[in-house]
């Protein structure tokens, strides 16, 4: 199962519809369709060209070998803008990367590559916004929380006449506040130190895409050393993780997929075993 389209699982988790590949070290992309957005591109597939918000973990080609494609097809298109927000270290080597695949077609790309730091958000739409955080890995990279952003009336406002607030409006007077609620996490690829640099939001989405790269006994080291999380180090933080579903991605080709699943379901506490789902076909 090399990667490409017998290796797409698409499926609604928790309320939230996605569709990607996930495997270590082959390709990793992820469209959330009701956000219209990317996190990480792979091999960039057909239904990534029309997506405008790319969000990039970091720049291992099994993430992002297709940053370049999807910015060449979106020309070809026709289909304007988009954007690349990644690691803001990362931003002038993929900004001289594209400005050089766009010399060698002899075109311009109307996409751009942007800055986002950890703590720092966007907001794609009035109701979504995104948000990167720092995991550490062996390259930079980020980790990526969308929330859903809703308005309510400041708490000194609620219970007034409706004229009364309607004049304060008028009046310019802001009598409402936002309200994020985390929807879905990302964690790209990240060392253990994900348990202690995530925030509060990535662990209480109600969907947290989670990597967990090794998962045989004893691999726990090698993990750790190239950059990864192990089995045993999501089933140590188990208490942490509060989201409803925790899909497990990033999954080896060396461990067939039913051993996968009794890895997981014998490993991991039975209050998180019972939220956790292997990202696999079948």
């Amino acid at each position: 199962m090399p990667g490409g389209r017998e290796a797409r699982i698409e499926g609604t988790w928790a309320g939230v519809r996605l569709a990607g590949v996930s495997l270590a070290g082959k390709e990793t992309w992820f469209h959330v369709p009701s956000m219209n957005l990317l996190l990480d591109v792979g091999r960039c597939p057909t239904e990534a060209v029309a997506v405008p918000d790319l969000f990039l973990s970091h720049a291992h080609l099994d993430h992002a070998a297709g940053v370049a494609y999807w910015c060449s097809q979106r020309r070809l298109g026709r289909v304007a803008g988009g954007v690349v927000r990644t690691e803001p270290s990362t931003v002038p080597a993929w900004r001289e990367l594209l400005s050089l695949h766009a010399a060698l077609e002899g075109v311009t790309y109307d996409a751009r590559v942007e800055p986002i730091a950890p703590g720092e958000s966007v907001l794609l739409r009035k109701d979504l916004s995104v948000g990167a955080f720092a995991v550490s890995h062996r390259v930079p990279a980020l980790g990526f929380v969308a929330q859903e952003v809703r308005h309510r009336l400041r708490a000194a406002w609620r219970g007034k006449p409706q004229a009364e607030i309607r004049q304060a409006i008028a009046s310019g007077e802001e009598v409402s506040e936002a309200v994020s609620i985390p929807i879905l996490a990302y964690s790209g690829d990240t060392a253990p130190d994900f348990f202690r640099l995530a925030p509060e939001a990535a662990r209480r989405a109600r969907v947290l895409l989670l990597e967990c790269s090794f998962l045989e006994p004893g691999h726990r080291g090698r993990a750790a050393e190239w950059g990864h999380l192990h089995l045993d180090d999501v089933a140590e933080h188990a208490d942490l993780l509060e989201n409803e579903v925790v899909l497990l991605t990033h999954l080896t080709l060396r461990t067939r997929p039913d051993e996968i699943r009794r890895l997981v379901s014998s490993r991991l506490p039975a209050r998180l075993a019972s939220r956790a789902v292997p990202f696999l076909p079948g």
